[in-house]
């Protein structure tokens, strides 16, 4: 089952921006649409994305090429979170395997 689609130009209207400047954020490569029917619009993972990138720029005053930059770091930053869980989940099990020739080992 796909995630409900929102179509390009309510997102553009919710977030008060010509419809345009979401295409040139898909031209960059910084959100991605889909196209479902009739419908081309965004699954919510991307309106995030989009939510984020208006804000950037109108809260923060951030040219595009800045907010791509964020972007790139802010997936940068989640890709070594989510390396980090797994050697932090791999050192756990490792201190609860038993060491061969312990007196404590469990049995």
């Amino acid at each position: 089952m796909s995630q409900p689609l929102t179509p390009r130009d309510e997102v553009a209207r919710q977030l008060a921006v010509p419809t345009r400047v979401l295409i040139r954020y898909e031209a960059r490569g910084l959100v991605r649409s889909v196209r479902e029917g009739d419908v081309e619009g965004y699954p919510p993972a991307e309106v995030r994305r989009i939510i984020s990138i208006v804000s950037y720029q109108r809260d923060l005053g951030i040219n595009l090429a800045g907010v791509e930059a964020v972007l790139k770091l802010r997936a940068h930053l989640a890709d070594v979170h989510r390396r980090l869980d797994v050697l932090a989940h791999r050192f756990l099990e490792a201190l609860d395997e038993p060491t061969p020739g312990d007196p404590d080992a469990r049995p």
